[in-house]
């Protein structure tokens, strides 16, 4: 009794027995069902041919015993779940017949993993294309992110993260660092999944080592409506996350450049990383007076979070766009290559998360000073009619003066899983100091004819303070029922900028002009002191509802509000008999209030079923206006509503991981800006004077997209097209009114405008001489409305590109690429007979080889032609060719002495051309020429004793 069984007979112990066993094997069955509470999903396919693998073995193996935790076979769409106990390293194999075996290490922390799409390769392929198996190896496709492999791609030692994207399959970096993946332009690098110096991302590529870096992964991020939702709306953004080393996450590594050349050049740069798990802390600094990494942030909102611009948009309605960037008075941080420039720039990086990632911390801070000195010529014709035009030359001599701190912070806490609160802000001080001197002659030509206009000598001093703080505080909360959520987004964008300065300009006209009372040019000695002032502060909040109709279809609500409050003066004084600027001129004076109020509700369907998604809706908007002239504050306030509908649609049919098709749809408005809309007459110029107009009106843009993308990661072959049309109404215009080249222009509305782009790109790899080859062809269409003299002038401006792209790396040894293009430009206008149609060739050659001894030579070459036109006919074909010789010491090649001479044959000349309907303008300034660098680079690395190697990745392996 009790616990004693006592077996009699044989039959009896036998069914006994059996008893025990069946009993001991549920209860072990039930321990392992309440055990098993991790999974991990995927599905593997045949990539090359895009065919699902139907009952492919799937395993796997505890790393620490090699002990099998799970097996399965896929389902007949190649879909496969495995189920274990308990979270750690684990191998995952799959096999299949006369496949590759496939073989990762992977890290399990979460109790659901999904590992997208994993390739198979036939061995058939992998032996026919045995140069390739490497970098196949190398590749991994989850979803939509493709993964590479970094140290399965040879590249030189100390070579930098941009040199290792140019070897990755299916992306290219041009000669500016500009990053395209897959056939659109990257417009975010993050590191660690960390936005890191977002504001300048030629810090990260051109800093970095690539030998830190374990994976680059390539993805288009969803937006985080999607990303908190679910439910996909469609809106991406291209995106590389470099994901280090496990060992560079315990210590510390950096990089420091010291150059001293001739003619006084020099380029000195740092940089130090210390990252300790998921803590981030990054410093650098630069000092430079040529145009290397680091000279500004024109690359802000491509690469970056955008932390500068900030956008208030009412979802396809109103829009309202602040930088705090440019409009900063005068200097926009940046340098694109004219002039000589001066700069001292660094900045720190912190970013953390802890709590189990539910509390995440970022900021970034940055100075910079810099100096640009400019001088140059410049000559502007524009067609009046027939063989009659106005050509004006000038000589300008320039030089700014700009110090600027930036700062931008996020922290983001998930309260619970279902509810998360997230606040960015970013701030800045600005100071811009600018001197300009110009002279300037104006000719005007009727058939072989000419005569001398007038001569204007101008100079120009400004000082300008500005400043801007933007924040946004986002809120969010999921329900039980998948898909129904709630979102509260409160932002605020504050900018103040204010300038001091004075215009001095004496004009010599011809005895024989005289200029009408109705055209407000004064052709004497102007002699002012200026005052500008602008304020802009705007606060908008948007509370959105998704409620799930069923599995396959959704609802979006949105109401939003907005408060845009504008605010500018412009005052001019003359001296008075005291010899102090305390006369105010009231006809180039001005001071205007412009504020916008809007209401705008929305309701929209979303379709999402396997491989489409679709979504329509539209947005309702009730704007209020109040523009408020205080100059003359008897004059009554201007007041009017608008009430607009913004209709928008977009459909995506994912044919594959690696091949869509997107058409959208969207309907926006556009407000004058408070420069456009104030009854300003501004006399910076005083030979071209622009008006504001009070009683513009709002565009309304209808804009229409395609898309259509094709890319295999094994053969390295792409296609992709993108094409667009825009069309405006109401479109913010200009009529111009001309006497012998003396200027007036006015913003008007009119109508008729549209604009058109393209681009097309096709590339593979020719296996037997193992060299990507490419071809690339992109235009852009301009229909523009405007008014000269009273006439409506309507101007065609187009430019068609078409280029070719040869790249070949031997391993680490060499590497060669040659990208010649070429570019056609036509510009007709209505009310001219004469159209100017060029072409102009940029044709680039370079490469690099690796010598005995650690010795490498590299150079490249600028082939730049362009050809002359009836107005500017003077030879400006440039060969600009640089060159390198550099040694390597030490073990791991982390020191390196380099010899760079620029320019060698001392070409380099400042030059670019415009054609805008009538009007052509030419312009020469003076730029960075010959020069040779001498420079010692230092690479250095410390990983405390212990420290892991880097965890292995997915490969393929043939049996």
């Amino acid at each position: 009794m009790g616990i004693l069984l006592i077996i009699r007979s044989t039959q009896n112990s036998k069914l006994m027995k059996y008893v025990f066993i069946a009993t001991l094997l549920f209860l072990c069955s039930l321990q392992s069902v309440q055990a098993q509470s991790y999974k991990i999903t995927g599905k593997i396919e045949d990539t090359l041919n895009a065919v699902p693998l139907y009952r492919a073995s799937v395993v796997l193996i505890r790393t620490s015993d090699s002990v099998i935790q799970a097996y399965t076979r896929t389902q007949p769409d190649g879909s496969f779940t495995l189920s274990f106990p308990a979270a750690g390293k684990y191998i995952l194999q799959v096999t299949f017949p006369s496949f590759a075996d496939y073989v990762d290490v992977i890290a399990i922390k979460k109790e659901k993993t999904d590992l997208g799409e994993i390739p198979m390769v036939s061995k058939e392929h992998l032996l026919k294309e045995f140069v390739l198996t490497q970098q196949v190896a190398a590749i991994k496709i989850k979803g939509d992110t493709t993964e590479y492999m970094a140290d399965s791609f040879k590249v030189k030692d100390n070579a930098t993260v941009e040199d290792l994207l140019k070897r990755l399959p299916g992306i290219q970096v041009d000669k500016n660092g500009n990053i395209t993946a897959q056939g659109e332009t990257v417009q975010k690098i993050l590191v660690d999944g960390e936005e890191f110096f977002s504001d300048d991302p030629k810090v990260v590529t051109q800093g970095l080592q690539a030998n830190v870096v374990d994976k680059v992964q390539v993805y288009d991020k969803k937006s985080d409506q999607t990303e908190f939702t679910g439910i996909d709306d469609g809106q991406k953004t291209k995106t590389i996350n470099l994901e280090l080393k496990e060992d560079k996450k315990k210590g510390f590594f950096g990089k420091v450049d010291a150059g001293g050349g001739t003619d006084g050049y020099f380029q000195d740069q740092g940089m130090i990383n210390d990252f300790k798990g998921k803590q981030q802390i990054s410093a650098f600094g630069i000092m430079s007076n040529t145009d290397k990494v680091g000279l500004g942030w024109a690359d802000k909102d491509k690469f970056g979070g955008g932390n500068g611009t900030t956008e208030i948009t009412d979802e396809g309605g109103i829009m309202t766009t602040y930088n705090s960037d440019n409009d900063f008075g005068g200097w926009d941080g940046s340098y694109n290559g004219q002039g000589l420039p001066k700069t001292w720039t660094g900045g720190v990086h912190y970013a953390d998360k802890w709590d189990g990632d539910n509390d995440h911390i970022t900021g970034n801070y940055r100075y910079a000073l810099q100096n640009v000195e400019i001088s140059g010529d410049n000559i502007t014709q524009n067609t009046l009619n027939g063989d009659t035009s106005s050509v004006s030359r000038q000589h300008s001599n320039q030089f700014s003066r700009g110090d600027r701190h930036a700062f931008d912070a996020m922290y983001e806490w998930k309260i619970d899983t279902n509810t998360t609160i997230k606040l960015t802000a970013d701030a800045g001080l600005k100071n811009t100091q600018t001197s300009s001197n110009y002279n300037t002659t104006s000719m005007l030509y009727a058939g072989e004819a000419q005569d001398t206009l007038y001569t204007n000598k101008r100079n120009i001093t400004s000082n300008t303070n500005a400043q801007f703080i933007n924040t946004d505080l986002l809120m969010r909360k999921k329900f039980a029922k998948k898909g129904r959520t709630l979102s509260l987004d409160v932002k605020e964008n504050y900018k103040d900028s204010k300038s001091d300065g004075y215009l001095n300009s004496s004009i010599t006209p011809n005895a024989s002009i005289s200029i009408p009372p109705t055209l407000p040019i004064d052709t004497g000695t102007i002699n002012q002191r200026k005052s500008e002032t602008t304020n802009t502060l705007a606060f908008s909040s948007k509370l959105t509802y998704t409620e799930p109709l069923s599995k396959i279809t959704y609802l979006e609500l949105d109401y939003g509000v907005t408060v845009n409050n504008n605010q500018g003066s412009n005052f001019s004084y003359n001296p008075g008999a005291s010899g102090a600027y305390n006369l105010l001129d009231t006809f180039y004076s001005s001071n205007y209030r412009y504020n916008i109020f809007s209401n705008l509700g929305g309701l929209s369907f979303r379709f999402v079923y396997k491989k489409v998604n679709f979504s329509f809706g539209s947005d309702i908007s009730d704007a209020k206006y109040v523009q408020t002239n205080l100059l003359t504050p008897d004059s009554a306030q201007r007041r009017y509503d608008y009430v607009n509908f913004f209709p928008k649609a977009n459909f995506k049919f994912k044919i594959n991981n690696q091949r869509s098709l997107t058409l959208s749809y969207t309907g926006s408005t556009q407000q004058p800006s408070i420069t456009q809309i104030q009854p300003l007459t501004q006399n910076t110029d005083p030979t071209n004077i622009t008006i504001g107009n009070p009683n513009l009106k709002q565009e309304f843009i209808n804009q229409v997209n395609l898309q259509y993308n094709d890319f295999k990661v094994l053969t390295n072959r792409y296609l992709w097209v993108s094409t667009g049309m825009k069309f405006v109404n109401n479109d913010i215009s200009t009529a111009q009114t001309t006497i012998d080249n003396f200027n007036s222009t006015k913003y008007v509305n009119v109508n008729g405008m549209y604009s058109g782009w393209g681009y097309a790109a096709y590339g593979f790899k020719i296996t037997k001489l193992d060299l990507n080859a490419g071809a690339q062809f992109n235009y852009n269409l301009n229909h523009v409305v405007n008014y000269i003299n009273g006439q409506e002038n309507v101007s065609d401006n187009n430019s068609y590109t078409m280029g070719l792209d040869f790249s070949y790396y031997k391993q680490d040894k060499y590497e060669f690429n040659f990208r010649p293009g070429v570019t056609y430009n036509e510009n007709s206008s209505s009310i001219s007979t004469y159209n100017t149609n060029y072409w102009a060739s940029d044709n680039n050659l370079g490469g690099s080889i690796q010598l005995p001894k650690k010795f490498e030579f590299g150079t490249n070459a600028d082939f730049l032609f362009r050809q002359k036109t009836v107005a500017f006919n003077t030879n400006n074909d440039v060969i600009k060719w640089n060159a390198y010789v550099g040694k390597k010491f030490m073990k791991k090649s982390q020191l390196e002495l380099k010899m760079q001479v620029f320019d060698i044959l001392n070409q380099n000349i400042g030059y670019s051309r415009n054609a805008n309907g009538s009007i052509i303008t030419q312009s020469d300034y003076n730029t960075i020429k010959r020069y040779g660098m001498l420079s010692l680079v230092w690479n250095f690395t410390h990983t405390p004793g212990g420290a892991p190697p880097p965890a292995g990745g997915g490969m393929m392996i043939i049996k």
